[in-house]
């Protein structure tokens, strides 16, 4: 009999990556976490810190997802702009260094069967957040709310 399961792979949450007034959770995904090396994660950090967003000023709370897909990655930046609702941006490493995914069309593809697990937790997490008073002491509770393991 022929098996139907497809691949998994492994989120390790990495801590917390403040850049400017933006707090986001840090997770790397892979096959093996530990082949992502930390000269990667250093560029995909710059390009955030750099980002147009403008993360710098922005009082916000998220979290970053760095997917390993085969030798290269995509980055994906997420936060919630205080609100209900998830903002993304979407970098890949393409050229050698992470740069926007333009993705001006129509119907895009958002997340696959291994990221969702990640934004799965995050939005239980960020739901529980939205009926608190949203104090510094309910922020920590935020960011200390990781997710970790197989999907």
């Amino acid at each position: 009999m022929k098996s139907n399961a497809y691949p998994s792979k492994y989120a390790a949450p990495k801590g917390i990556f403040t850049v400017g007034k933006t707090r986001f959770k840090w997770y790397d995904l892979a096959e093996d976490p530990s082949k992502i090396s930390t000269q990667d994660i250093h560029n995909a950090q710059i390009c955030i810190e750099n980002a147009q967003e403008n993360f710098q000023n922005i009082d916000d709370l998220g979290f970053v997802i760095m997917h390993r897909c085969g030798e290269n990655y995509l980055l994906l930046v997420c936060t919630w702009r205080s609100e209900n609702e998830l903002w993304e941006s979407v970098y890949y490493d393409g050229s050698g260094k992470f740069e926007i995914w333009d993705r001006n069309k129509i119907h895009l593809p958002t997340y696959c069967v291994w990221e969702m697990g990640i934004v799965y937790h995050e939005s239980q997490a960020w739901k529980k957040y939205l009926g608190t008073t949203k104090d510094e002491d309910d922020k920590k509770n935020y960011l200390n709310d990781l997710f970790e393991g197989e999907v």
